[in-house]
């Protein structure tokens, strides 16, 4: 059970490459290849630092949420999640 009922229930660090990969899947599934094709080539690159990786996931999750306004409304909210996820994992990026 979720202990923070007034929090959204964010995805850890361990949990980023896998909650990724449902994205990438869905957005794929619904169409989006560029997008998914696009976090996939994240995902595979090689990061001297999680900062960076986590820098690279956001900027994308965020052009992705302003450049497709045609998202599937479970998808955005998916995207909403994982960037406010990222902004709770290094805040200082």
């Amino acid at each position: 059970m979720w202990p923070f009922k007034n929090r959204p229930k964010l995805a850890r660090p361990d949990e980023f490459p896998a909650v990724i990969d449902v994205l990438r899947d869905k957005l794929r599934s619904h169409g989006f290849t560029a997008e998914a094709d696009r976090l996939q080539e994240i995902l595979e690159g090689v990061w001297t630092t999680s900062n960076e990786l986590y820098g690279e996931l956001f900027v994308a999750l965020k052009r992705i949420q302003r450049e497709r306004r045609d998202l599937p409304r479970d998808i955005a909210a998916e995207i909403r999640r994982l960037s406010k996820s990222i902004n709770s994992i290094c805040p200082w990026r």
